[in-house]
């Protein structure tokens, strides 16, 4: 059985498509890179995995059963925007995930991110965007579910830090869960994962295994990543 399942999902804003009859499963265990430039409907597909904003039509379904908001224990979700109240410490955000998530285990949570060197002390309106994105690291980490979505973790990190990230991921994510992994930039986690979904301006391009994907095009993902979304020069 599938761990995530869609299902013919689309998503329409003031008449236009943002995801398009987007239909695709996702196994247990795996790490998967969500790929595609911005535009693409990444967010949009994140959302609606997330219970955040409702399809116009389609189904998502997790461990077989239609999504429910009981079934979001399941997930847990890594947002590009903090949603956490800038006004309190560090040691007050895991405090509250330690009240509000029976699979949260603090201690993991707190030495992720006393890993980078954050005090616990600090309020996070006082830390750097990169600071308060480790702290969230660290909160979804200290989860221990069986899907984990991150909306580009790795955007604007420098090449020490998304290295050292993507082995905190691998290390503390629970055993034989998935991580889908959002990125427009396919360099950072190309060896780092097992398969891939590639949207292209809302449409499914390609859903899978590396290696499937590889041997039928005949290229690496990195290639092939820039063959299917490179800009046409005529039009320039």
């Amino acid at each position: 059985m599938s761990l995530l399942e869609i299902k013919n999902l689309t998503k329409i804003y003031q008449n236009q498509a943002v995801l398009k009859d987007v239909s695709l499963e996702v196994l247990s265990n795996q790490m998967i890179g969500l790929l595609g430039p911005n535009g693409s409907g990444k967010t949009t597909l994140i959302k609606l995995i997330n219970g955040l904003i409702q399809p116009t039509t389609g189904k998502i379904y997790i461990h077989g059963k239609l999504m429910e908001p009981y079934l979001k224990k399941h997930i847990s979700f890594l947002p590009e925007r903090s949603y956490l109240d800038m006004n309190q410490t560090v040691n007050s955000a895991l405090k509250m995930f330690d009240d509000i998530f029976d699979d949260f285990i603090i201690e993991d949570a707190k030495h992720i991110i006393e890993l980078f060197k954050i005090p616990l002390n600090k309020r996070l309106s006082q830390l750097s965007k990169g600071q308060k994105g480790k702290v969230q690291l660290g909160l979804v980490f200290g989860r221990k579910t069986d899907l984990y979505i991150l909306d580009e973790p790795l955007d604007g990190v420098d090449p020490a830090s998304r290295d050292f990230i993507m082995k905190i991921i691998k290390k503390y994510k629970k055993d034989q869960s998935t991580v889908i992994l959002s990125t427009h930039q396919v360099a950072d986690i190309e060896d780092q994962i097992d398969g891939v979904i590639l949207l292209k301006e809302g449409a499914l391009i390609e859903a899978g295994p590396i290696s499937i994907l590889e041997k039928k095009y005949q290229m690496t993902l990195g290639k092939y990543f820039k063959e299917v979304y490179r800009y046409d020069e005529k039009t320039i």
